[in-house]
């Protein structure tokens, strides 16, 4: 098992990055932790352990000093924080499991931040995988929904989702690696718990021995497809749809051009992409946004908070939470020589000269661009989840402004500077090294000026 989690770790080119290790004290988060643990120097990681305390059960306290004691053993640092999660739910109106899953990761994304890390890691295993394409199954899913687990989404990561159940359980033993169990476990009044301890192993058992291993497949073949249903739609960017700020902007009378197919996938995607929520919609629901193309303007749809609405010739698709402080907004684009002005700065586009972009191009100022890229560019205020691309790799909008000791009241005003949906220049404050002058004429100068308060 070691010698597979090391080409894990290969496959993931770690070298020198820090990782955050989310560890219940459960077999498989314990099973992670001592896998992590004997490749830290090889591999040069910073390795920092985290363990949320859902207050859920009687053992919750026990179960986080078990993982302070373990940590304590292996050398590494440890944070932990304990919420009510049942309190936060009922508040929030959502369901415990879904709370639990916010505080959590909220948590997680603070630790990281704070210290700095490049990674999060949690224990899914294979198992866990195939519980979860079943549970989507029995509730009704599309491709995307059988996509499952992913091994890896941005900066969470799961190393251990290639290993079984009974493979951990078996380098418990081997290894003598301590653990807590969770009683709740053993269950069955959970949906996921009954799959776990009912079905998977009566379909195990009577229809297939390797029911799991058939699973994990049918959930790569599905990511496969939907890898490709993406980029199929992003090939229709620009004639059949695109983006006006926040929103997702679609040409109804092409939209309607297409196959009914074609259509149900596209609003899956919009949907997904906007609410950021890969569980998707349901069919029905799927009927009702297409039967929109072919109603009055005016005409929405709202589903979790994303709205589909009908504007004259255009289908809008957009979060609700979008138009709460749109009194500012901001957005320009189709760019030439001129002053373009919001409420609290004026941007200036004027051509210049080598001479001066090297004696400037460090003024963090200043933007120096080609020419031939003033036609892509597009300036508007921050978003949600936003993030500007280094050579070492990427950086969320909002820990910039943290560094940079940016006001709060103001970072929603400083003007944002991205060229095909990449950030190249967060105004006098960073920039990306894309889109950077790459021939000595047709040199274009971009400068921010914060206007005068009388």
């Amino acid at each position: 098992m070691k010698n597979r989690f090391l080409r894990i770790l290969k496959n993931y080119n770690f070298n020198n990055v820090g990782i955050l290790l989310a560890v219940s004290g459960g077999k498989d988060s314990m099973t992670m932790l001592d896998l992590f643990n004997s490749f830290k120097d090889e591999f040069k990681l910073n390795l920092i352990v985290c363990h949320f305390n859902h207050s859920l059960r009687d053992n919750a306290d026990r179960d986080e000093n078990f993982v302070r004691e373990q940590c304590e053993k292996y050398g590494l640092k440890f944070y932990s924080k304990k919420e009510d999660v049942n309190k936060f739910s009922v508040e929030n109106k959502l369901s415990t499991e879904e709370g639990a899953r916010i505080l959590r990761y909220k948590f997680f994304d603070e630790i990281k931040k704070n210290e700095n890390l490049d990674y999060i890691a949690t224990a899914h295993n294979k198992n866990d995988l195939a519980e979860t394409v079943i549970m989507r199954i029995l509730r009704g899913t599309g491709i995307n929904g059988l996509v499952g687990i992913q091994s890896e989404r941005g900066d969470l990561i799961r190393p251990v989702l290639d290993f079984s159940r009974v493979e951990i359980e078996n380098y418990i033993k081997e290894n003598d690696i301590s653990f807590v169990e969770d009683e709740t476990n053993f269950e069955d009044i959970y949906n996921r718990n009954k799959i776990r301890l009912n079905l998977l192993p009566m379909l195990e058992r009577e229809y297939n021995s390797k029911i799991c291993d058939a699973l994990c497949r049918l959930s790569n073949i599905a990511s496969d497809y939907s890898n490709i249903s993406r980029e199929y739609i992003f090939s229709k960017k620009g004639n059949l749809w695109d983006f006006d700020g926040d929103k997702i902007v679609v040409d109804i009378s092409k939209l309607r051009l297409e196959s009914v197919s074609f259509r149900n996938i596209l609003y899956r995607e919009f949907f997904e992409f906007i609410s950021k929520n890969p569980n998707g919609i349901s069919y029905k629901i799927i009927e009702e946004i297409d039967n929109l193309i072919f109603a009055k303007t005016g005409k929405y749809i709202e589903i979790k908070n994303v709205v589909f609405k009908i504007e004259y010739d255009k289908l809008f698709v957009y979060s609700k939470n979008i138009l709460k402080n749109s009194e500012n907004d901001f957005y320009f684009e189709n760019l030439d020589f001129s002053l373009y002005s919001t409420k609290f700065f004026d941007i200036i586009i004027e051509y210049s000269n080598f001479e001066e972009f090297k004696n400037l191009k460090q003024n963090k100022d200043m933007f120096f661009i080609n020419k031939k890229y003033l036609s892509l560019l597009k300036i508007r205020n921050r978003k949600n989840g936003d993030f500007l691309e280094f050579e070492f790799g990427k950086k969320k909008l909002k820990d910039i402004f943290i560094d940079e000791k940016i006001s709060k009241d103001i970072r929603d005003d400083i003007p944002i500077f991205e060229i095909e949906n990449n950030i190249v220049w967060v105004s006098n404050i960073r920039r990306s090294n894309k889109y950077l002058v790459d021939r000595l004429d047709d040199i274009v100068k971009i400068r921010v000026l914060l206007k005068e308060r009388l």
